[in-house]
């Protein structure tokens, strides 16, 4: 039942000093080390050594909500999103579970939390069912998705969301003053941070038809480059748009990719896939505390002669 965008949104209350990511690591011959423990890894935020707070091994259960915009400006790509799902569900652990969902104007589940492959490939179905909504409410829909999904799951958790990042809000603003809010002074963008800083589920994006890679530009691109062909607010838009999903990537501890062509969506949900069954959560509170309108590096060592490590986030900003 799709769920209207007003609907109160719950809220939790969690330790926001918590800094988390995730990492992958592999040997010489690049492949999985399974069996790490928390004693294998250090940490370091801007060269300083940090105390591990929070350790998930590879065997903790992940629960992974993987979102999707239906809004009319994704239309082509609805039969993707549907083959990306489903080669991401055949990489799951028998542990894992996962839930499906669609975006607009408001957020409808297609599934509730399975570890059943046959019932997700019959949730996908939905994906295909409906017509196009009337716009993205991709903010409100992250705060609604990261808040009150995860009230009753355990285990690791994250968030896919394949989208053009093109929320009404953004394109409201840029057609009513020729160029958009940065993202530091629009109030509406800074509460989702806020909500993605606090609730520690990391969000990786699957950001389709950005200025970097801009496969389809898009009726919004257009429409801009008409009214203001002379104020650079169509790129602006572009630019902008992708700008606050590497924020809100950054800020949750997720990560965003850029397939170059819609063929290779579904090669990157196989690849997100196969990283999350083979990595380890970590998380550690800053000695640096709420040190604010700086970018901060992070760095894990493995104390494992030969091993490489992969980490979904290599700093964080705290604007």
């Amino acid at each position: 039942m799709a769920l209207a965008a007003q609907e109160p949104v719950y809220t939790m209350r969690v330790d926001v000093g918590l800094v988390s990511l995730d990492v992958t690591v592999v040997d010489a011959q690049n492949q999985p080390m399974t069996a790490l423990r928390e004693r294998d890894f250090t940490i370091l935020e801007d060269g300083v050594e940090q105390e591990i707070k929070n350790f998930s091994t590879l065997d903790t259960p992940y629960n992974i909500l993987l979102l999707f915009d239906r809004s009319g400006s994704t239309e082509d790509q609805w039969r993707t999103m549907q083959r990306a799902a489903s080669a991401f569900v055949r990489n799951l652990r028998k542990q894992d579970r996962v839930a499906l969902a669609s975006f607009e104007d408001g957020v409808t589940m297609l599934s509730e939390w399975s570890e059943s492959h046959s019932q997700i490939d019959k949730a996908l179905e939905g994906l295909l069912k409906r017509g196009p909504g009337g716009g993205t409410n991709l903010y409100w829909s992250l705060e609604r998705a990261t808040q009150r999904e995860f009230r009753k799951v355990e285990g690791r958790r994250a968030v896919v969301v394949l989208t053009d990042g093109r929320d009404n809000t953004l394109i409201a603003q840029t057609m009513a003053t020729s160029l958009p809010k940065s993202a530091q002074n629009d109030p509406t963008f800074q509460r989702t941070i806020a909500v993605l800083r606090a609730v520690h589920i990391p969000v990786y994006f699957v950001a389709i038809n950005t200025d970097r890679n801009p496969d389809d530009l898009g009726i919004e691109y257009y429409k801009l480059q008409y009214r203001f062909p002379t104020s650079g607010a169509a790129q602006a838009f572009l630019t902008e748009t992708r700008k606050r999903m590497e924020i809100a990537a950054e800020v949750s501890g997720g990560h965003v990719f850029y397939p170059k062509r819609v063929q290779d969506i579904v090669p990157v949900y196989d690849q997100i896939s196969r990283d999350m069954s083979t990595s380890y959560s970590l998380g550690y509170i800053s000695t640096h505390g709420s040190e604010r309108g700086r970018s901060h590096t992070i760095e894990v060592r493995v104390r494992r002669p030969g091993s490489k490590v992969q980490q979904s986030r290599e700093s964080y900003f705290i604007p």
